[in-house]
C-alpha cells in the first residue's frame, strides 16, 4: 500500500506523508517521502486515526462541523477534517485508517492508489474524486 501511494504521489509530483492506522486509530505504518513537509507527518496521522474514529472519509465531517452543532460532541486535538483520510474497509467491515497529506486533492488520488493495492474499498475515495 506504501509503495502504491508514494508511486502515484510521484505521479502527482507531490512529496506526501502516507499514514496507516488499525481499527482502534493506532499506527501501523508511516512513510515520508523526501522533502515532504514535516507538518505533513502530523495531518497524515492525524486523518488516519479521525477516519477510523469517524468510520467516514475526513471530508465528510467539514460539513457536519460548519452548522456548529457538532462541534461540543467531536471536539478532539486530533480531528482532521480535510480531504485525504479514508476508512479502509474490507467486505463493509472497518479494519483501519488511511492518511495522506502533503497535497490537496492530490491525497485523495495517492489514498485511492493505496486502497486499490491493498484490495480494499475504493468507493467512497471515487466519490469524492467525482466531485472534484
Amino acid at each position: 500500500m506504501l509503495d502504491a501511494a508514494e508511486k502515484e504521489a510521484e505521479k502527482q509530483q507531490i512529496p506526501m506523508v502516507i499514514a496507516i492506522a488499525d481499527a482502534g486509530g493506532n499506527l501501523l505504518a508511516l512513510r515520508r517521502m523526501d522533502n515532504a513537509m514535516l507538518m505533513s507527518i502530523q495531518i497524515a496521522m492525524d486523518k488516519s486515526f479521525a477516519a477510523v474514529f469517524g468510520k467516514l472519509p475526513t471530508c465528510e465531517w467539514k460539513g457536519m462541523f460548519q452548522g456548529g452543532e457538532l462541534i461540543p460532541l467531536f471536539v478532539h486535538e486530533r480531528w482532521i477534517t480535510f480531504p485525504g483520510g479514508f476508512p479502509i474497509l474490507k467486505n463493509g467491515v472497518l479494519v483501519g485508517g488511511l492518511g495522506v497529506s502533503g497535497g490537496t486533492v492530490e491525497d485523495s488520488y495517492v489514498a485511492k492508489a493505496a486502497l486499490q493495492a491493498g484490495g480494499f474499498s475504493t468507493e467512497e475515495a471515487d466519490a469524492f474524486l467525482s466531485q472534484c
